[in-house]
C-alpha cells in the first residue's frame, strides 16, 4: 500500500492535484488563493516557471476525492485571470 492510500484509510480523505495553466508571469500564490478564494481543501500551491515563462503553471494540492477534484478543475477551466483563459484538469496525487 503506497502513502497515499495509507493516508486515505487513516484519514478518511484522498489528496489529489489540480493542474492550472495559462496564468501570467510573475504571478504570486497569494494572487492564486484570492482568485480561488478560502478553501480548506487547498493544501498548497506550488507554481512552475513562475516570472520565467509566458506560460505559468499552478499545481494545487487538494484534499479531496476524484469527484471533488474534477469539481474544482471543472468550476476553474475556462475561468479568465488578468484577461488569461485557464485550463485546469484534476490528476493523482504523486508521491515525491
Amino acid at each position: 500500500m503506497n502513502d497515499a492510500n495509507t493516508y486515505e484509510a487513516f484519514t478518511g480523505e484522498c489528496m489529489m492535484n489540480i493542474r492550472i495553466e495559462n496564468f501570467p508571469p510573475g504571478v504570486t500564490v497569494d494572487e492564486i488563493r484570492d482568485f480561488l478564494g478560502d478553501s480548506d481543501d487547498i493544501e498548497e500551491i506550488l507554481l512552475s516557471d513562475a516570472g520565467n515563462s509566458d506560460d505559468v503553471i499552478a499545481v494545487l494540492k487538494v484534499k479531496a476525492g476524484q469527484a471533488g477534484a474534477t469539481g474544482m478543475a471543472e468550476f476553474i477551466d475556462g475561468k479568465f485571470f488578468k484577461e488569461r483563459r485557464l485550463s485546469a484538469q484534476a490528476m493523482m496525487h504523486l508521491n515525491e
